[in-house]
């Protein structure tokens, strides 16, 4: 008898510390919490409530080290948008060039999982930005792909793009080109345009879906693709006062 009583408050023992585990787990933490819809995470990149302090782990394939202007230009673009009073960090490091033509999305997960060391923890939030030696699998041969946001904090740049059309004649300089790639698409991470931010007034683009209707506007549509070449001036497109009331009323500054 007492043998069997052992066994059972042995048994209720494992029980209820199993329960304590699983009520503590986290599901914004670690590499549970990189795993959401893209947008799905616009309320925690911008808001204190649950974050006060963001990391941008941005690694990049041999030869495509981003530049000076992109790394610096994310902090600067982020700053008068998020409450992190606890601040902004960037954190870059080359990872091996894979050697790819192409990468597919699930490619692209597959060298996050391998890659990536930086998840949310305690009042951090992490932002993931990889630099490839390929281009993206879906790129026609007129129409082609320049940057991505695959996932609630996860985004990627297509290196060889990047650098084969810029500082030509009348082309961007390769700092002009990716920075505004890469502050379009922080923007859907926030929640841009209505996809996990809601809109204070209706401008999202009818035909380009979580896009400004805004052809000056940052989340113009062309700024991700090979259209941006025909849209993009001298200077970095700016978001728009619709899209700006979007991330303050999400709970940005």
């Amino acid at each position: 008898m007492k043998a069997a009583f052992t066994k059972f408050f042995t048994f209720l023992a494992i029980i209820l510390i199993f329960n304590s585990c699983s009520e503590d787990i986290d599901p914004l933490l670690g590499r549970d919490g990189a795993l959401y819809g893209v947008g799905q995470f616009g309320n925690q990149l911008l808001s204190a409530n649950r974050f006060s302090r963001l990391e941008i782990e941005v690694l990049y394939m041999e030869g495509y080290r981003p530049t000076t202007q992109m790394i610096n230009g994310m902090q600067e673009f982020l700053e008068p948008l998020v409450n992190k009073p606890g601040g902004i960090q960037v954190i870059d490091r080359e990872i091996p060039a894979k050697g790819q033509d192409t990468y597919t999305i699930n490619n692209i997960r597959d060298l996050e999982r391998e890659h990536r060391t930086l998840y949310n923890q305690g009042n951090t939030v992490t932002i993931f930005v990889m630099v490839l030696d390929g281009n993206f699998s879906r790129d026609e041969e007129e129409t082609f792909t320049i940057g991505i946001a695959y996932q609630n904090t996860s985004m990627a740049l297509f290196g060889p793009r990047i650098h084969m059309n810029t500082g030509g004649f009348r082309r961007p300089s390769r700092g002009l080109l990716e920075t505004t790639v890469a502050l379009h698409e922080l923007g859907h991470l926030l929640g841009l345009v209505n996809n996990g931010t809601a809109m204070v007034h209706d401008h999202e683009d009818e035909e380009q879906e979580k896009h400004c209707d805004n052809e000056e506007c940052l989340m113009f549509w062309q700024v991700e693709t090979s259209g941006l070449f025909g849209f993009l001036g001298n200077t970095i497109p700016q978001l728009d006062e619709n899209c700006l009331k979007d991330l303050r009323a999400n709970g940005g500054r």
